[in-house]
């Protein structure tokens, strides 16, 4: 078949363009730092600690001062990469079964890199660690990462702390040198820099597990802090992470500046949770106490977002009610992909260009149950503009009230009413329950040997850090999907392969639906291997680790850790 030239000329010119729209798009960085309150920052009013990087970020970027986030680790993840409420995913704590990212849910890593993007996180991911759930199954081409839900909770590696810890670099073990916020910044910047000789678009995603528990002083910017004459006291620890958390913050703002990427750049910064307002100089209630998940303390946090070719000139404090659902669907629009029908989020673009109408009547829902199970109104706040309604109650105005502390719900009825209505649609949007449990996959073929951990057990109490590891009294069970028929291995623990200490146990026993397989064991194995024939579904599964006879008053336990393996 022959073109005539002018369709050749057409066809040439709409490739090229199609070319320019794709190289123009930007990278995305985004930066989230775990616990860190909206006032652990100078700029925001702390007495203390010092965050000058941060502080002129704020000034030069659109810098939220409105901006809410879901109260713990999982929910917020799970709103940053959805842009959907954690509630739809099935999150609701960050332990239990219910801090794992629903499998049919679509992250930003998977949409960016269907799209052309590279892409990488480091630190902290708290969304699940199994098939199909760990990062390394939702998008993410490059995995640096915490286990468990960070350092030292029970997924992670044996024995971490801050400093020189165990990561997991694409499905294996990394021994690393230094304070992990400095490891995670060289990290991604390794990573930005392997990109950009490539000449390939990327999305880095860099969470931290700083200034998450366990503290650990920083020993350069302790030293700092003291020569400054701050309090040698309790604080001094988490004084000196978030100070350091601003230095690499600084690093990478100079290394994008040096290196001629920043122009090019969307670079996203925030916490992941109020955290009561800690540090602040006076607190939002006029004291420091925990009044529960409803209240603004816990879901307000700091966000900056910096794009030159929008933000330049346009920087500086916004107050527009804005929250973490609006982040994914942010970086669509700004990259110029499409964005998901379904998402609760909306785009700032508007904001941060200051061309286009941010939607005023906006409504942003945060519920966080902290627990298996899910009640109407429970831990709720629907926020508009200024007014703030906690559980299906309280209604303050924050313009005026800011430590919420006046009801005004009998003088406003009518917004009340309204309010209400907003969330009773939100409710009744909700999928059942049950219907979001998330089932560990065991045997598929991306995946056929798994492990699986007692903190994401969906009954009894699942052990959250390595510290409930020296009891022997939990049980539970995890939900598990048995991918193929065949025969598997389930290797029973009480403590991490790294960890090789003893069960003290006299039998170990496994149960899967129907199935039950039993083992006699010497009290000092490290382990207990089973195996058991199985058909394809889904089950409860079970394990007991019965005590020695001579162990007065102690009961039967389960295990920690189950490496499930597929034989044939």
């Amino acid at each position: 078949m022959r073109y005539s030239p002018v369709l050749l000329l057409l066809s040439l010119i709409f490739s090229c363009t199609e070319k320019v729209v794709e190289e123009n798009r930007p990278n995305v960085i985004m930066v989230l730092i775990d616990n860190q309150g909206y006032h652990e920052l100078s700029r925001n009013g702390h007495q203390i600690v010092q965050t000058p990087r941060m502080d002129r970020l704020s000034l030069e970027a659109v810098n939220f001062t409105n901006f809410h986030a879901p109260p713990f680790c999982s929910p917020s993840r799970a709103a940053l990469l959805t842009g959907r409420y954690a509630l739809r995913a099935g999150i609701y704590n960050t332990v239990g079964g219910v801090s794992i990212l629903h499998r049919n849910e679509k992250t930003i890593a998977d949409i960016l890199k269907s799209e052309g993007y590279q892409t990488g996180v480091f630190g902290k991911w708290h969304l699940g660690s199994s098939y199909p759930y760990a990062p390394r199954f939702r998008g993410f081409d490059e995995v640096f990462v915490h286990g468990g839900g960070g350092v030292s909770q029970l997924g992670d590696y044996y024995g971490n702390d801050h400093i020189n810890a165990t990561y997991e670099h694409n499905g294996t073990f990394v021994k690393s040198e230094g304070f992990s916020t400095d490891v995670l910044f060289d990290q991604a910047i390794g990573f930005i820099e392997g990109k950009k000789q490539k000449k390939e678009q990327f999305f880095c995603y860099i969470s931290t597990p700083a200034v998450h528990f366990p503290t650990n002083r920083h020993p350069e910017t302790t030293q700092r802090l003291l020569d400054r004459g701050a309090p040698d006291d309790k604080y001094l620890a988490l004084h000196s992470m978030i100070e350091n958390v601003d230095d690499n913050i600084g690093k990478l703002l100079d290394y994008l500046d040096k290196t001629g990427q920043k122009e090019n750049t969307l670079l996203i910064i925030a916490s992941d949770q109020g955290v009561n307002d800690r540090g602040a100089p006076q607190h939002r209630s006029g004291e420091f106490q925990n009044r529960g998940l409803s209240y603004d303390e816990k879901h307000h946090v700091y966000c900056m977002v910096q794009y030159p070719p929008f933000t330049s000139g346009n920087g500086g404090d916004t107050g527009e009610l804005t929250g973490m659902v609006d982040i994914a669907p942010t970086i669509l629009d700004v990259c110029g992909v499409k964005i998901l029908s379904n998402l609760d989020g909306q785009s700032l673009k508007p904001i941060l260009t200051g061309k286009e109408k941010w939607n005023e009547e906006r409504k942003l829902i945060i519920q966080c149950p902290r627990s298996r199970t899910l009640n109407k109104w429970e831990n709720t706040a629907v926020k508009y503009k200024s007014w703030r309604f906690l559980d299906g109650k309280l209604l303050y105005n924050t313009a005026d009230d800011f430590g919420q502390k006046k009801d005004v719900s009998s003088e406003y009825p009518d917004l009340v009413a309204q309010l209400t209505e907003t969330y009773d649609q939100f409710w009744n949007s909700l999928p059942p329950s049950a219907s979001l449990l998330s089932s560990h996959v065991i045997g598929h073929e991306q995946a056929p040997d798994t492990r699986l951990v007692a903190m994401d057990w969906y009954e009894g109490h699942a052990p959250w850090t390595q510290q409930g590891l020296k009891n022997k009294t939990s049980q539970g069970k995890w939900r598990i999907e048995v991918a193929r028929d065949g025969r598997y291995q389930f290797e029973l623990r009480r403590y991490p392969r790294e960890a090789p200490m003893p069960v003290e146990a006299r039998s170990a026993t496994l149960k899967i639906g129907e199935i039950s397989v039993e083992k006699q064991m010497d009290t000092n194995a490290t382990n207990v291997v089973l195996e058991a024939e199985l058909k394809k579904g889904t089950y409860d599964m079970t394990t007991i680790f019965e005590p020695p006879l001579d162990s007065a008053g102690h009961v039967a336990w389960g295990a920690n850790f189950v490496h499930v393996s597929y034989i044939n």
